[in-house]
């Protein structure tokens, strides 16, 4: 079994230095997560309504659907439910780049 490093950053808790405390660790990121909200209609789509959840030292190399469900469990959603998911393409626009998945 193998374990992740991530962490999930609390909401009063300052944002780590990512260049210093990923420095030499390329596979590290941060994953940005947007929930409890919903999204406006095309066009112009936007996420609204919801809330940011941050967790630090997500590792490329070990990041699978099971850290992401952990994840979603951490920030108060129930296991037992079944989840939607989007994601959307880094650096392109809701509207034309928004992916969908189960969970």
């Amino acid at each position: 079994m193998v374990l992740c490093m991530w962490n999930l950053r609390g909401p009063h808790t300052i944002a780590p230095n990512l260049n210093k405390d990923y420095n030499g660790h390329e596979n590290f990121f941060t994953l940005k997560m947007h929930h409890g909200g919903f999204f406006t209609k095309y066009p112009g789509r936007k996420y609204v309504k919801g809330r940011l959840a941050f967790f630090d030292f997500v590792d490329t190399n070990l990041f699978s659907v099971h850290d992401l469900h952990d994840m979603i469990r951490e920030i108060g959603y129930f296991a037992d439910d079944t989840m939607y998911y989007h994601y959307r393409i880094p650096n392109l626009d809701l509207d034309f780049r928004l992916k969908a998945g189960i969970l």
